[in-house]
């Protein structure tokens, strides 16, 4: 699997996120999400990313601020730390169509990143219920 494929990369898009998407956050991350409404192309479904193995059309980016991490070095290991959490959640294919801004706000480099993997599952978890509420009523 290539992993590229589900980086969120331009400007204009991730402003868009920030600008039409829904929020929610913990302690440690902000998220800011947002779905793809599915589109219909001459009578079939458009599906960008068909190219991936699996399926899916989704997008993210993880943000340090230097305000809340200093040196480049811890600001740097907590991205991977967090792509490397997002790529377990994208195998066992828990994410949805759409795009996603992740913006940690504490200092998270000394967590394993099964542990930051189960903290983004609940904050997405918790997201997924009060949308299928909001659906329902």
């Amino acid at each position: 699997m290539r992993f590229k494929r589900f980086k969120l990369r331009k400007r204009k898009d991730i402003q868009r996120v920030f600008n039409e998407g829904d929020s929610i956050s913990n302690e440690n991350f902000s998220i800011k999400i947002l779905l793809k409404k599915p589109e219909k192309e001459k009578g079939e479904e458009k599906n960008i990313g068909a190219k991936n193995d699996l399926k899916i059309d989704f997008r993210f980016t993880v943000i340090v601020p230097k305000k809340a991490v200093k040196l480049a070095v811890r600001r740097n290991r907590i991205k991977r730390i967090v792509r490397e959490a997002i790529r377990f959640l994208i195998k066992e294919n828990k994410m949805f169509d759409g795009d996603m801004v992740i913006i940690v706000k504490n200092d998270i480099s000394s967590l394993k990143s099964y542990n930051v993997k189960t903290e983004i599952e609940k904050i997405l978890q918790k997201y997924m219920n009060n949308e299928l509420q909001e659906d329902t009523q």
